[in-house]
């Protein structure tokens, strides 16, 4: 079973992103939403594992939150909202952090 997991909270404000990492199976993908977007752009310490996730095609970053806080995103693949429902259709079930 496939699980998209959206994490709204930036690396450097909660544990989210981490924990999500942990239990991330391998057909499941992340997309980054709100506050999380963040995480395209800094470094952090979870930034080597999330560039390993985009090159395997399993991060997405929401555009149009991207383009509320001025981030270039530098990882990951850019989706719109109509993206973003793909993506809930895609999977089986969702979590959200």
């Amino acid at each position: 079973m496939s699980i998209l997991h959206t994490i709204n909270t930036s690396p450097f404000q909660t544990h989210a992103l981490q924990q999500c990492l942990i239990l991330l199976n391998e057909q499941d993908d992340i997309l980054l939403i709100e506050d999380a977007v963040i995480a395209a752009q800094a470094k952090h310490p979870m930034f080597e594992q999330l560039n390993k996730l985009a090159e395997q095609g399993r991060l997405k970053v929401l555009a149009p939150d991207l383009e509320a806080r001025s981030i270039k995103n530098i990882i990951g693949q850019t989706c719109s909202y109509s993206g973003f429902v793909a993506l809930v259709a895609k999977h089986q079930s969702q979590m959200a952090w």
